[in-house]
Formats: C-alpha cells, sequence, structure tokens
C-alpha cells in the first residue's frame, strides 16, 4: 500500500496541478467576462471589430510571422548542432558553453546584440574602421525595423540553447548498433536519422516548436524594447490598448490575448495528442546509454569554435562597454576606460542594492517551489499511463502558453482578494506560472532517460521512498537539475509585466529597473546592471550544488 500512495499518478500530479488551476483558470476567465463586457454590458461585438480592425489584422500577422520564422531556424540550428557535437556536449565545459547564454534574460541579450548589430554598434564601427562604410547610416537597421528583424535575431540566439537543451537526454538514448544496422544494410546519413534518429527526435522536435513559438508570439519585454513604432506585436499592442488614455480598448486587449491563447491552446493539445505514442515509447527506455557517435565529426571542431565565438562575442562586448569611457565611432576598442558605471549603480544606487537582494530571495523561493513541486509531477508524467494524461500534459504546459497580459491581470484580482498583491509573496507566487511548466519538462526528460528499472530493483530490496530518491534518481538527476536551476533563475529575473502589475511597484526587481534606466542611462551603467543579471543565476547555481553535495551520498570511485 506505501508503494501504491508513493506511485499513484494522481498523487504525484495533484499539487502542479491544482496550482495550475487555481492560478491559472480564475484568470482565464476573468480575461473572457472582461473581454465581452463593453459599457458594462455583455457582448461580442468585441470580437466582430476585432477581425475588422486592420491594426489588428496587421499585428497578428506580424507576430505570427516572427513567431514562426524565429522558432524555426532555432529548431534547425539547435539540431544541426546537436547531431554534429553529441560527443563534445556530454562534457560539462562545452555544455555550459553551448547553454551560456540562458544565463541572461532575453531583453538583456536583446541589448547585448543591440550593442554588436546596431548602427552605431560594434559590427558598424568594426567596418567603418575598415574602411567598408563610411557613416553609421549605411549600416543596416536590423532593430527598430518594420521586419522586426533585431527581435527575431534576438529569439534565435537565445532559443538555440533551449533546443539543445531538449534534445541532448534524447540523443542519450539513441543507439549506436541501431546506427550501424543501417548502414550495414546499405543506409546513408539520411536513412539514419529517418529511420534511427526521427522516432525519438520528431515528438521532442514539434514540442519544443511550439513551446518556442508559443512564447516568442506572447513575450511582451523584446518587442517592446527592440520593436519598432509600426507594425507592433500582439503582446505590445495589447499591453497599449489596456494601459491607454482610452479605458474603451482595454476589452479589445483581453479579446486579442484571449484569441491567441486559444488558438495556442488548441494547436499544443492536438500536437500532445498526436506525439503520445512517441513519449511511451521513450518512458518505458530502461535508462541504459548507447552513446550515438555524432555524424559530419570531421566538421565538429569547426562548429564548436563557432559556437564558442556567438556565446563569448556579446558577453564581452558588454564587459567591455560597461568598462567604457569614451568609444569613437571606428575605433577597434575605446580609447579609455572607466569604473564609473559600476561605481554609480553599487555605491550611488540604493535601488539597485535593493533589487538586487530582492530579485536573488525571489529566484531562491521560485527554485525551491519549482523543485518540490516539479519533481513528482514529472516523476508521474515519465513512468505512468493513465486516463486524461494528455489533458493534464497540456493543463501543465498551458501557463507557459497564455499571453502574460492575460495572466497577470486574471491573477491580480485573485491576489487582491487573497490580500496578497503589492507583496513579494504574491510575486513568488505568480512567478510559478512561467516556471513550473519548464522544471517539469526538464525534469520528466530526466527521468525519462534514467528510466524506472533502478527503481523496480531497489523497492524490491526494500528501499523505502526517500532512499529511493536520494541514491537512485538524484545524483542522475544533476543534470536536470542544473538545467532547472538556471532557467527558472533566469525566467524569474525576466519577468517585468507580471512583477510590474502583482507587485504593484512595492516589489523593486532589477527587471523593474532595467526598462526605465534602458532609454535613460547611459551604456556603462546599463551594461554593468546586465552583467549583473547573469551573477545571480551563476550565485543560485553555486548555493545549489552546495546544497546537493550535502544531500547526495557520496559514491565510492
Amino acid at each position: 500500500m506505501k508503494w501504491f500512495r508513493t506511485s499513484n499518478p494522481y498523487v504525484l500530479l495533484s499539487p502542479a496541478v491544482l496550482i495550475t488551476i487555481l492560478l491559472l483558470g480564475y484568470g482565464i476567465v476573468m480575461a473572457f467576462l472582461e473581454s465581452i463586457k463593453y459599457y458594462n454590458q455583455p457582448t461580442l461585438s468585441v470580437y466582430r471589430e476585432l477581425f475588422s480592425d486592420e491594426i489588428f489584422i496587421t499585428s497578428i500577422l506580424y507576430s505570427l510571422r516572427i513567431a514562426f520564422i524565429s522558432t524555426i531556424l532555432s529548431i534547425l540550428i539547435g539540431l544541426i548542432i546537436v547531431r554534429a557535437l553529441y560527443p563534445i556536449l556530454k562534457d560539462k565545459f562545452p555544455k555550459l558553453i553551448a547553454w551560456m547564454p540562458m544565463v541572461f534574460p532575453h531583453f538583456i541579450w536583446g541589448y547585448m546584440l543591440f550593442l554588436l548589430f546596431s548602427q552605431t554598434g560594434y559590427i558598424s564601427s568594426l567596418l567603418s574602421g575598415m574602411g567598408l562604410i563610411d557613416l553609421p547610416n549605411e549600416f543596416p537597421v536590423l532593430f527598430k525595423d518594420s521586419f522586426g528583424i533585431g527581435i527575431i535575431i534576438t529569439y534565435v540566439w537565445k532559443e538555440v540553447p533551449f533546443v539543445i537543451l531538449m534534445l541532448l537526454p534524447v540523443y542519450e538514448q539513441l543507439s549506436n548498433a541501431q546506427k550501424e544496422l543501417v548502414y550495414t544494410l546499405g543506409g546513408r546519413r539520411w536513412d539514419v536519422f529517418w529511420h534511427v534518429e526521427r522516432p525519438y527526435v520528431f515528438p521532442v522536435l514539434l514540442e519544443t516548436f511550439f513551446i518556442i513559438f508559443a512564447f516568442v508570439v506572447s513575450a511582451y519585454e523584446v518587442p517592446a524594447l527592440l520593436g519598432a513604432t509600426y507594425p507592433k506585436m500582439i503582446p505590445v499592442i495589447s499591453y497599449d490598448w489596456f494601459f491607454g488614455s482610452d479605458w474603451t480598448k482595454q476589452p479589445y486587449a483581453f479579446a486579442a490575448m484571449f484569441l491567441l491563447t486559444i488558438f495556442i491552446v488548441l494547436i499544443v493539445f492536438l500536437t500532445y495528442v498526436f506525439t503520445r505514442k512517441g513519449r511511451i515509447h521513450l518512458s518505458q527506455s530502461s535508462g541504459s546509454f548507447h552513446n550515438l557517435k555524432a555524424e559530419n565529426s570531421k566538421y565538429s571542431r569547426v562548429l564548436f569554435f563557432t559556437m564558442l565565438g556567438m556565446t563569448f562575442l556579446p558577453i564581452f562586448i558588454l564587459v567591455l562597454t560597461s568598462f567604457v569611457q569614451e568609444w569613437a565611432y571606428g575605433e577597434l576598442f575605446p580609447s579609455s576606460f572607466t569604473t564609473r558605471g559600476w561605481y554609480e549603480m553599487l555605491w550611488h544606487g540604493s535601488k539597485f542594492t535593493e533589487a538586487i537582494y530582492t530579485s536573488l530571495g525571489i529566484s531562491l523561493l521560485v527554485l525551491l517551489l519549482n523543485l518540490l513541486i516539479g519533481l513528482p509531477a514529472a516523476k508521474g508524467l515519465a513512468f505512468h499511463i493513465f486516463q486524461g494524461k494528455s489533458v493534464v500534459e497540456t493543463l501543465l504546459l498551458s501557463p507557459i502558453l497564455i499571453p502574460s497580459i492575460v495572466i497577470a491581470l486574471g491573477v491580480h484580482l485573485t491576489f487582491i482578494k487573497l490580500g496578497i498583491a503589492n507583496h513579494w509573496t504574491g510575486v513568488v507566487i505568480v512567478h510559478l506560472l512561467p516556471t513550473l511548466p519548464y522544471t517539469i519538462k526538464v525534469l520528466r526528460a530526466g527521468f525519462e532517460r534514467i528510466g524506472k528499472r533502478q527503481e523496480e530493483i531497489a523497492v524490491s530490496l526494500g528501499a523505502g521512498a526517500w532512499g529511493i530518491f536520494r541514491n537512485v534518481y538524484l545524483p542522475q538527476l544533476i543534470p536536470s537539475i542544473r538545467s532547472v536551476v538556471f532557467l527558472v533563475t533566469v525566467i524569474s529575473l525576466g519577468q517585468y509585466f507580471l512583477t510590474a502589475l502583482i507587485g504593484g511597484g512595492e516589489v523593486n526587481t532589477m527587471a523593474i529597473l532595467f526598462f526605465p534606466y534602458f532609454q535613460t542611462t547611459n551604456d556603462a551603467v546599463i551594461a554593468s546592471f546586465s552583467i549583473l543579471f547573469a551573477m545571480i543565476p551563476i550565485a543560485v547555481w553555486l548555493l545549489i550544488e552546495g546544497a546537493l553535495r550535502l544531500l547526495i551520498p557520496k559514491q565510492p570511485r
């Protein structure tokens, strides 16, 4: 009976399901009710007007185009990197290099690319110094352009590491013997990919596609900072409608986000149903590792050093900018350096110090709750087949598919009633919405990689639930937990809209300070502040590593 209770999938999943329903359900219901309320009268006229509104139609087509291009490029580049560099990426250092961009929130990485690719950025200045261009306006406009090139570049650069994160556990389960069999039967590289890799990789790629697509099409921060004044992506235009001076536009904001939400959730639900058999096949793995060899190994070093440069060049420019006193256009390096940016931020900015401590505390609490709720839920989804599993999967993924405006406004009304609005407690709880789905996704892949055979053996030998977790699962889940630490911390740090609304200006985090300072403060201060965003996830990671060393028993060599 004890074994049944600890293994019942409904028991394992109930905390995550209850939190998702309680927090997200009320927000969706309230969003729909507000969208049909016009002058305090229920009507569907807002939806009819949206479909005839040229601004809305242009905005939604613009949003879908940017999201589709960004997602396709991220998927293709990530797949190529994993297939070519899999043996290299198994080592800790190359893996950290590949995941380094995930340390920075999206809008921070966008600012770093702005320093590189804007008309007065480093690349333009370098070309001018080489005599290829004379003036900044001769360099193409890549940011704040009508096509959204800067937004696409930012998302691709940031989402490729996430694709690598999702694909690596899959490639750990692929059999090299099956690949050699295909070659023996006269097959070629394409046949190997199609018959050996595709059955495992395609379901994960499809799920990853919709995760990235849904995030890009509903994110506010990057298009708000780097997008053009027209056209605007749906979240930005909805934000303008809701917070604008014309209060009659508020129902249009709810309706726009609600339509986008229904579209995304429906597509993702169908995707989960379609890929369920592939997921069942993965979950029944024994957990053995076959070390699939990468294709095109002779190109792997070139690709790795290319990835190394693409990772460290934006970081190098950011660090350099934080110490710049004067950097004339056309110069390869600054002519003079200063620590004024760091000095003004750390010693003359009490708000900065407060924001750092607040962000660190909130990130740690959000991470702790994610692990406590996400570990049992991930195990339940990985090892159990039960009625309604597709519905549960879609429900647990839905918080990252619902636009932030709908989530924030609905949860805000709930928190006001509970008395936890304008307080860090409310901010911690609301940050579970965009982070918990990623935690469950990553930990689930970790459990599937391990398999359930080892647990069955431990149970037959009389091990208890805590002993099984501490001695069997926890040591092997370390890579997944590291990924969760970085993902959850960075996502929590990057939440501007949720924190602003739920915190009500009383909770002062780093994201809240960054947006107003982005337009008013010099680059040295902004660059210094941006580096701190990367230092907090690293600090949290060090704390978690220390805690894990205490929990995990020492294994004999």
